[in-house]
């Protein structure tokens, strides 16, 4: 954290010296940096300048171009030179500091995902910083539409709807996505401001799991929220079946393949047992282009058609999305990959309508012949998923068995974390830590950093085959972050491109604009890197599977 620490302070140092040249700065150049050294100091593990940066905010404006003497901006510069000397001049830590471990491996635990539906900034924003300081993510949608899309898109455990929306009743939201929440055991809490016995009853007739009226109980919230989530835990241990699509479910299928396996053990006539995991090509694309309705029917077709040519003991289940893992005992190889064929052949017959629109899908597939060598169930997995993985990225369309030899194949799967800050601080620290981190969601990561929006937008960094995490500084100079989120989202859309807003004031109105001008979250400085890691982790895991 020193060397962090100590760029810092070169950095103001310079600035303050270019202020002493000049005599009269404008305000909204000390409002600037005092934002930028409340974010950043916190995250650096420098708690008391952040403060101190904090405090003065209040005395200043974003958008004033008023021109202050030095005797009016030397006294904030006094105050924050005041703060670093603990830290770099007497050789001391601050007190308050509470150094970032970059070593620390971020942890994988099954996170909750809520998603809050409400156009009151306030109200989400509090939700937001109390629910998540309780372990669990959430995810903020301003409008009906956006939450529509939210809920296909992070598969939420759970959705606190708000009755009264801008661009939909909340009644007619909760109709539209009831049935698939329904199937996936998510509950569903509608608020409102009113607890009148109408709406409790029209909100339970349309499938809410209940309804809370505003204002929140915090101190019941946490308990209330613990204990829906613990219930659709229970019940999904319960479910054996996908009931989109009639497949196993995966918690079915490794009971099926750890069965086979000891069988495969017991019994000498059993030469081999193949695995295959399948995954639809471009099916993104498809719910991009014909909305997801139209997925789900493909999914079934999918499924369908696989019956159609099944050997009798064959299974399907449904691994995550549009990924299926099939299990064929006393099959080779070889046999294994004379159906997924015929499947083949089958399924990429099937022409699929939407409106004037006809398409149709491929799939790709990835075959682990498992012996009598074989012990491990993850082991068995990983591998299959691995020659999936290489039959995708060798054109698709095609079934790879699985070689140890692709054990050693590079791997192209990768994640671009893009980070634009004008704090060179932030950019190094993070880029440090993810590099030396190695992967986010499983994926091999590869980081860029742009010091500004203008530099941002005119690089040359976009692929429409590649998958971008962007983290975008709320205030910068040049162009201001919402400016650049409004202008990605207008030219690149939103197919591959997961954007967190980087905020260093909590309400701020900024956060309502970003979140409506498709942001997909936001943080507020500080932050911890591990914890950054974590969140992105949990997001990406959900958007890009």
């Amino acid at each position: 954290m020193k060397k962090y620490q100590q760029m810092m302070y070169d950095r103001v140092k310079k600035t303050v010296g270019n202020w002493r040249i000049k005599g009269n700065v404008h305000e909204y150049e000390v409002y600037h940096l005092l934002h930028s050294i409340k974010g950043t100091a916190g995250t650096i593990g420098m708690v008391k300048l952040s403060e101190e940066a904090e405090a003065l905010l209040d005395y200043t404006d974003a958008e004033s171009e008023k021109l202050w003497g030095k005797t009016e901006w030397l006294p904030f510069v006094e105050r924050i030179e005041s703060a670093f000397e603990p830290s770099l001049f007497h050789g001391k830590t601050d007190e308050m500091t509470q150094p970032i471990n970059l070593e620390t491996p971020v942890s994988q635990a099954d996170v909750p995902f809520i998603l809050v539906i409400d156009d009151d900034v306030e109200f989400v924003t509090h939700i937001k910083t109390f629910v998540e300081r309780e372990g669990f993510q959430v995810v903020i949608a301003l409008t009906g539409e956006k939450g529509l899309e939210l809920f296909y898109q992070v598969k939420p455990s759970l959705i606190i709807l708000d009755q009264a929306l801008p661009d939909i009743d909340g009644i007619e939201l909760l109709k539209q996505i009831f049935v698939k929440a329904q199937k996936d055991v998510v509950p569903i809490v509608m608020v409102g401001t009113s607890d009148c016995e109408g709406n409790r009853i029209k909100a339970y007739e349309m499938g809410a799991t209940d309804f809370i009226a505003k204002p929140l109980n915090m101190n019941v919230l946490i308990p209330f929220l613990h204990n829906r989530i613990r219930y659709r835990k229970h019940m999904l241990k319960q479910i054996g079946e996908d009931e989109l699509t009639g497949a196993y479910n995966r918690k079915y299928l490794e009971r099926e393949l750890s069965s086979q396996l000891v069988m495969l053990k017991k019994d000498d006539r059993m030469a081999a047992l193949s695995f295959i995991i399948v995954d639809i090509d471009h099916f993104k694309s498809v719910n991009d282009r014909f909305g997801h309705p139209k997925g789900d029917e493909v999914l079934k077709e999918f499924v369908h058609s696989f019956m159609k040519i099944k050997a009798p003991l064959d299974t399907i289940s449904r691994y995550g999305g549009e990924e299926f893992a099939i299990v064929m005992p006393g099959t080779s190889k070889e046999e294994a990959f004379e159906r997924i064929k015929a499947w083949r052949q089958l399924f990429s017959n099937v022409t699929f309508t939407a409106g004037d629109n006809t398409f149709n899908v491929m799939f790709s597939a990835g075959i682990k012949e498992v012996t009598v060598n074989d012990d491990h169930l993850n082991r068995i997995i990983e591998q299959a998923d691995r020659a999936l993985y290489h039959a995708k990225e060798t054109g698709r369309n095609k079934t790879q068995f699985y070689e140890e030899a692709l054990e050693y194949t590079e791997l192209k799967d990768f994640v671009t974390i893009i980070i634009v800050d004008d704090d060179e601080v932030v950019r190094q620290m993070m880029t440090h830590h993810f590099n030396k981190r190695g992967e986010v969601a499983g994926r091999p990561v590869k980081v860029r950093t742009f010091p500004d929006g203008v530099a941002f937008l005119e690089g040359s960094w976009y692929q429409t085959d590649q998958q971008f995490m962007i983290l975008l500084d709320g205030r910068m100079p040049k162009m201001d972050g919402i400016e650049v989120l409004q202008k990605l989202r207008e030219t690149y859309g939103n197919k591959n491109i997961v954007i967190s807003m980087l905020t260093a004031r909590k309400g701020e109105v900024e956060v309502a604009r970003a979140l409506n001008l498709g942001a997909d979250d936001y943080m507020v400085k500080p932050f911890n890197a591990n914890e950054v890691a974590a969140r992105i982790d949990r997001l990406l895991e959900r958007m890009f599977n």
